[in-house]
Protein backbone atom coordinates (compact mmCIF):
# COMPACT_ATOMS: atom_id res chain seq x y z
CA UNK A 1 0.00 0.00 0.00
CA UNK A 2 1.17 3.54 -0.81
CA UNK A 3 0.79 6.27 1.82
CA UNK A 4 0.91 9.94 0.79
CA UNK A 5 1.85 12.69 3.24
CA UNK A 6 2.98 16.33 2.86
CA UNK A 7 6.71 17.01 3.05
CA UNK A 8 8.56 19.26 5.48
CA UNK A 9 11.94 21.01 5.06
CA UNK A 10 13.69 18.03 6.65
CA UNK A 11 12.62 15.90 3.65
CA UNK A 12 14.17 18.08 0.93
CA UNK A 13 17.28 15.99 0.17
CA UNK A 14 15.35 12.73 0.28
CA UNK A 15 12.79 14.13 -2.17
CA UNK A 16 15.50 15.47 -4.47
CA UNK A 17 17.15 12.05 -4.75
CA UNK A 18 13.87 10.48 -5.85
CA UNK A 19 13.21 13.21 -8.42
CA UNK A 20 16.74 12.98 -9.85
CA UNK A 21 16.22 9.24 -10.37
CA UNK A 22 12.80 9.87 -11.94
CA UNK A 23 13.94 12.62 -14.33
CA UNK A 24 17.27 11.08 -15.31
CA UNK A 25 16.07 10.33 -18.87
CA UNK A 26 13.13 12.73 -19.13
CA UNK A 27 13.14 14.43 -22.55
CA UNK A 28 11.70 17.77 -21.41
CA UNK A 29 14.13 18.03 -18.50
CA UNK A 30 16.95 17.17 -20.91
CA UNK A 31 16.13 20.33 -22.85
CA UNK A 32 16.97 22.31 -19.70
CA UNK A 33 19.84 20.29 -18.25
CA UNK A 34 22.54 18.86 -20.50
CA UNK A 35 25.83 17.02 -20.13
CA UNK A 36 27.05 13.46 -19.74
CA UNK A 37 25.30 11.22 -17.22
CA UNK A 38 27.41 12.20 -14.23
CA UNK A 39 27.32 15.92 -14.99
CA UNK A 40 23.62 15.83 -15.80
CA UNK A 41 22.73 14.19 -12.49
CA UNK A 42 24.80 16.76 -10.63
CA UNK A 43 23.06 19.60 -12.46
CA UNK A 44 19.64 18.00 -11.96
CA UNK A 45 20.29 17.84 -8.22
CA UNK A 46 20.82 21.60 -8.04
CA UNK A 47 17.74 22.37 -10.14
CA UNK A 48 15.39 19.95 -8.40
CA UNK A 49 16.53 21.12 -4.98
CA UNK A 50 15.37 24.62 -5.92
CA UNK A 51 12.08 23.20 -7.20
CA UNK A 52 11.36 21.28 -3.99
CA UNK A 53 12.26 24.23 -1.76
CA UNK A 54 10.08 26.57 -3.82
CA UNK A 55 7.27 24.04 -3.58
CA UNK A 56 7.51 24.03 0.21
CA UNK A 57 7.62 27.82 0.24
CA UNK A 58 4.86 28.56 -2.28
CA UNK A 59 2.78 25.41 -2.50
CA UNK A 60 2.94 21.86 -1.24
CA UNK A 61 5.21 18.86 -1.77
CA UNK A 62 3.65 15.42 -1.41
CA UNK A 63 5.62 12.27 -0.57
CA UNK A 64 4.51 8.73 -1.46
CA UNK A 65 5.97 5.99 0.71
CA UNK A 66 5.62 2.22 0.88
CA UNK A 67 3.56 1.56 4.00
CA UNK A 68 5.62 -1.50 4.97
CA UNK A 69 9.07 0.08 5.27
CA UNK A 70 8.45 3.82 4.65
CA UNK A 71 10.71 3.82 1.58
CA UNK A 72 10.15 7.05 -0.38
CA UNK A 73 8.97 6.07 -3.86
CA UNK A 74 7.45 9.22 -5.33
CA UNK A 75 7.29 12.99 -5.03
CA UNK A 76 4.87 15.61 -6.37
CA UNK A 77 5.53 19.36 -6.27
CA UNK A 78 2.47 21.61 -6.51
CA UNK A 79 2.36 25.41 -6.67
CA UNK A 80 -0.72 27.03 -5.17
CA UNK A 81 -3.13 29.25 -7.20
CA UNK A 82 -1.82 32.73 -7.89
CA UNK A 83 1.82 31.66 -7.77
CA UNK A 84 3.12 32.30 -11.29
CA UNK A 85 6.86 32.09 -10.89
CA UNK A 86 9.55 33.29 -8.56
CA UNK A 87 9.64 36.72 -7.02
CA UNK A 88 12.78 38.83 -6.81
CA UNK A 89 13.80 37.38 -3.45
CA UNK A 90 13.51 33.83 -4.77
CA UNK A 91 15.56 34.71 -7.86
CA UNK A 92 18.31 36.15 -5.70
CA UNK A 93 18.17 33.24 -3.25
CA UNK A 94 18.39 30.65 -6.05
CA UNK A 95 20.84 32.39 -8.40
CA UNK A 96 23.81 30.24 -7.38
CA UNK A 97 21.86 27.02 -7.75
CA UNK A 98 20.66 27.99 -11.23
CA UNK A 99 24.21 28.78 -12.28
CA UNK A 100 25.37 25.36 -11.07
CA UNK A 101 22.44 23.66 -12.78
CA UNK A 102 22.71 25.32 -16.20
CA UNK A 103 26.19 26.78 -16.39
CA UNK A 104 26.83 30.21 -17.86
CA UNK A 105 26.15 29.12 -21.43
CA UNK A 106 22.95 27.28 -20.52
CA UNK A 107 21.33 30.03 -18.42
CA UNK A 108 19.91 31.91 -21.39
CA UNK A 109 18.51 28.76 -23.02
CA UNK A 110 16.90 27.67 -19.73
CA UNK A 111 15.39 31.13 -19.20
CA UNK A 112 13.93 31.10 -22.72
CA UNK A 113 12.37 27.66 -22.21
CA UNK A 114 10.94 28.66 -18.84
CA UNK A 115 9.44 31.77 -20.47
CA UNK A 116 7.79 29.59 -23.11
CA UNK A 117 6.26 27.42 -20.39
CA UNK A 118 5.12 30.50 -18.48
CA UNK A 119 3.33 31.92 -21.52
CA UNK A 120 1.50 28.63 -22.10
CA UNK A 121 0.00 28.54 -18.63
CA UNK A 122 -3.67 29.61 -18.34
CA UNK A 123 -4.37 33.06 -16.93
CA UNK A 124 -7.04 31.70 -14.58
CA UNK A 125 -5.82 30.94 -11.05
CA UNK A 126 -4.99 27.24 -10.71
CA UNK A 127 -2.95 24.63 -8.91
CA UNK A 128 0.14 23.84 -10.96
CA UNK A 129 1.69 20.40 -10.84
CA UNK A 130 5.26 21.53 -11.38
CA UNK A 131 6.84 18.09 -11.05
CA UNK A 132 5.85 14.54 -10.27
CA UNK A 133 8.34 11.70 -10.24
CA UNK A 134 8.43 8.05 -9.26
CA UNK A 135 11.65 6.30 -8.29
CA UNK A 136 12.61 3.35 -10.48
CA UNK A 137 12.01 1.06 -7.47
CA UNK A 138 8.37 2.18 -7.32
CA UNK A 139 7.30 1.99 -10.94
CA UNK A 140 4.29 -0.17 -11.64
CA UNK A 141 3.04 0.10 -8.04
CA UNK A 142 0.51 2.88 -8.56
CA UNK A 143 2.69 5.53 -6.93
CA UNK A 144 1.92 8.26 -9.48
CA UNK A 145 -1.81 7.58 -9.23
CA UNK A 146 -1.65 7.72 -5.43
CA UNK A 147 0.11 11.10 -5.53
CA UNK A 148 -2.41 12.55 -7.98
CA UNK A 149 -5.44 11.19 -6.15
CA UNK A 150 -4.26 12.45 -2.76
CA UNK A 151 -3.77 16.07 -3.83
CA UNK A 152 -6.59 16.38 -6.35
CA UNK A 153 -9.08 15.10 -3.80
CA UNK A 154 -8.21 18.05 -1.53
CA UNK A 155 -8.16 20.77 -4.23
CA UNK A 156 -11.05 19.43 -6.28
CA UNK A 157 -12.93 22.75 -6.39
CA UNK A 158 -9.96 24.54 -8.00
CA UNK A 159 -8.70 24.19 -11.58
CA UNK A 160 -5.37 22.43 -12.03
CA UNK A 161 -2.73 22.52 -14.75
CA UNK A 162 0.35 20.52 -15.72
CA UNK A 163 2.71 19.82 -18.59
CA UNK A 164 3.04 16.14 -19.51
CA UNK A 165 6.39 15.13 -20.98
CA UNK A 166 5.19 11.98 -22.78
CA UNK A 167 2.01 10.57 -24.32
CA UNK A 168 2.13 7.81 -21.71
CA UNK A 169 2.11 10.24 -18.79
CA UNK A 170 -0.60 12.29 -20.53
CA UNK A 171 -2.78 9.17 -20.62
CA UNK A 172 -2.38 8.81 -16.84
CA UNK A 173 -3.32 12.44 -16.24
CA UNK A 174 -6.34 12.08 -18.52
CA UNK A 175 -7.69 9.41 -16.18
CA UNK A 176 -7.73 12.08 -13.47
CA UNK A 177 -9.73 14.56 -15.53
CA UNK A 178 -6.95 16.49 -17.30
CA UNK A 179 -7.48 17.38 -20.95
CA UNK A 180 -4.61 17.98 -23.38
CA UNK A 181 -4.72 21.35 -25.13
CA UNK A 182 -2.00 20.84 -27.75
CA UNK A 183 1.79 21.00 -27.67
CA UNK A 184 4.11 23.73 -26.41
CA UNK A 185 6.36 25.05 -29.15
CA UNK A 186 9.89 26.30 -28.56
CA UNK A 187 11.26 22.94 -27.40
CA UNK A 188 13.08 20.33 -29.49
CA UNK A 189 10.63 18.31 -31.59
CA UNK A 190 11.16 15.20 -29.44
CA UNK A 191 10.59 17.06 -26.18
CA UNK A 192 7.57 19.30 -26.64
CA UNK A 193 5.50 19.31 -23.44
CA UNK A 194 1.78 18.57 -23.55
CA UNK A 195 -0.20 21.22 -21.61
CA UNK A 196 -3.17 19.74 -19.75
CA UNK A 197 -6.03 21.46 -17.92
CA UNK A 198 -8.51 20.19 -15.33
CA UNK A 199 -11.55 22.27 -14.44
CA UNK A 200 -12.68 22.64 -10.86
CA UNK A 201 -15.48 20.50 -9.50
CA UNK A 202 -17.95 23.40 -9.12
CA UNK A 203 -17.59 24.28 -12.81
CA UNK A 204 -18.07 20.64 -13.83
CA UNK A 205 -21.25 20.44 -11.76
CA UNK A 206 -22.54 23.68 -13.26
CA UNK A 207 -22.06 22.30 -16.78
CA UNK A 208 -23.83 19.09 -15.83
CA UNK A 209 -26.79 21.07 -14.49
Amino acid sequence: MIVVTPAAPVHVEEAVRVLVDAFRTDAVMSAFVRGDQEERERRLTHLLRVMVRNGLRHGVVDLARAEEDQTLLGVAVWMRPGQRGEGLLDHLRNAGSYLRAFGLRGLRRAAELEHVLHLARPAEAHWHLQAIGVHSAGRGLGVGSALLDARLSTVDRSPAYLEASTERSAALYARFGFTATGRIEGFPASARPIPMWRTGRDRDLAHQG
